[in-house]
C-alpha cells in the first residue's frame, strides 16, 4: 500500500501541507525542507514520479479579513472602508501579472494556515485591517506561504508590513490643537488589540510632551471603531475631566459619535471643545461641523503590498519590509471656528513651542 501523505509528513517532521507541496515541486518550500520531504518519502515507498506538478491556469492571491459569521459581505468589504480601498488597489496590479484575487474572511484561526497552504492553487495572502494573529501569521510562515499585512505592523515578527504613520498622524493633530490654543486635549483611542491604537498613544504623548503639557495626560483606550463606541467614550472623557477644550478620536467615525455626546451635554464644537478624526473618510467632509482628521491613503499602501507580495513570490529575498506611509493633516472646521479645508504639505512632525 501506497504510503500516506501524513505517514511522509511525521517521517519528515513536517506538516502534511508542506508534503504535498514538495511533491508537487510547488513555490515557498526551500530546498533543504524539500529534500527532507524527497528523502522521506523514498524511504517509504512513495513512488515520487507520481509527485509530477499538475498544470495550473493561475495562482490565486487571497486578501484576508477579521470577521464572523454574521456579518454581510457588503458590510466586510465596504468600498468606502479600508478593506474596500485595499482591495480595489491590490486587485489589478496583482491581475495584471496573471494572479486570481479572491477576497476571504478569516477567524484568524491558526489552523488555518493548513487549509491556506494545502491549497496548491493559493499563491499568498495579504491581511487587511489593523487585528491579526500573530500564531497565524507564524504557522504561515512555517508553511512557507508568502504573505503582506497592511495596516498593522506585528512586532517583533519578521513580517512584511504596509502601514501608516500613526504615530506622527496623532502627534500633528495635537500640535494643531496646542497652536489652536487649546491645552486640555483628551484622547479617545481604538482597541487595545491594534498595533495602531499603541502608535497613535505614543504619538499623542510626544506632541504633548514636546510642548511641555505635563502631568498625566487624558486618555480613554480600548473603544471600538464606531460611532457607538466614541458616544460612549466621550461620555466617559466629559466625567473624567469637564474641564476637557479638545478630544482627538482615532477614527472620524468615533468622532462623529462623540459629537453627539458632546452636543447632549451641552458643549460646542469647536468653541467649547475642537475635535479630530483620524483616517479621512468619506463621510469626514459632510459631518457637523467638517471634520479635522489625519488622512491615512489605503490605496496606496493597498499598491504597495500587492507589489511586495509579487516581489516575495517572484524573486523572495529573505527580508521583512515595513513599509511606512504619511498621515497628513488636513484641516476643517470642527478644530477650529470659520476654519476653510486646509491640506497640510508636511509629512514629518518636527514639534514647535507654544507661543507665549
Amino acid at each position: 500500500m501506497r504510503p500516506t501523505v501524513r505517514q511522509i509528513a511525521q517521517q519528515a517532521n513536517v506538516s502534511p501541507a508542506t508534503v504535498s507541496r514538495a511533491l508537487n515541486d510547488y513555490p515557498y518550500v526551500d530546498d533543504a525542507t524539500r529534500a527532507t520531504v524527497l528523502h522521506a518519502a523514498e524511504a517509504l515507498g512513495y513512488p515520487l514520479k507520481a509527485a509530477a506538478r499538475p498544470a495550473q491556469t493561475s495562482k490565486t492571491i487571497l486578501l484576508l479579513v477579521r470577521s464572523d459569521d454574521v456579518m454581510r459581505e457588503s458590510e466586510v468589504f465596504a468600498n468606502s472602508g479600508i478593506e474596500g480601498s485595499i482591495h480595489r488597489a491590490a486587485q489589478p496590479i496583482l491581475e495584471q501579472h496573471g494572479l486570481t484575487v479572491r477576497l476571504q474572511r478569516t477567524r484568524m484561526d491558526p489552523h488555518e494556515a493548513e487549509t491556506y497552504a494545502g491549497d496548491p492553487n493559493v499563491g499568498g495572502l495579504i491581511f487587511m485591517g489593523g487585528i491579526v494573529n500573530r500564531q497565524l501569521l507564524v504557522a504561515l510562515q512555517r508553511v512557507g506561504l508568502p504573505i503582506v499585512v497592511v495596516g498593522a505592523h506585528v512586532n517583533p515578527l519578521q513580517v512584511n508590513c504596509v502601514i501608516a504613520d500613526y504615530l506622527d498622524g496623532t502627534a500633528q493633530v495635537v500640535e494643531h490643537l496646542l497652536t489652536a490654543g487649546r491645552r486640555r486635549i483628551a484622547l479617545v483611542n481604538g482597541p487595545c488589540t491594534t498595533t495602531s491604537s499603541e502608535e497613535k498613544e505614543k504619538g499623542f504623548r510626544l506632541a504633548l510632551a514636546c510642548h511641555g503639557i505635563t502631568g498625566e495626560p487624558v486618555s480613554v483606550n480600548c473603544g471600538d471603531f464606531d460611532a457607538g463606541s466614541g458616544y460612549a467614550m466621550t461620555q466617559r472623557v466629559l466625567a473624567a475631566a469637564p474641564d476637557v477644550d479638545a478630544i482627538a478620536y482615532a477614527s472620524d467615525t468615533m468622532a462623529i459619535g462623540g459629537v453627539s455626546a458632546l452636543r447632549e451635554a451641552g458643549r460646542r464644537v469647536p468653541d467649547d471643545v475642537a475635535i479630530t478624526g483620524f483616517y479621512d473618510y468619506d463621510i469626514a467632509r459632510f459631518t457637523d461641523p467638517p471634520l479635522t482628521t489625519a488622512r491615512a491613503d489605503f490605496l496606496t499602501m493597498g499598491a504597495i503590498a500587492a507589489r511586495r507580495l509579487l516581489m516575495l513570490m517572484n524573486e523572495p529575498d529573505g527580508q521583512a519590509w515595513t513599509v511606512v506611509t504619511p498621515c497628513p493633516l488636513v484641516i476643517r472646521s470642527s478644530s477650529c471656528a470659520n476654519q476653510k479645508p486646509v491640506f497640510s504639505e508636511k509629512t514629518g512632525f518636527s514639534p514647535t513651542p507654544p507661543k507665549p
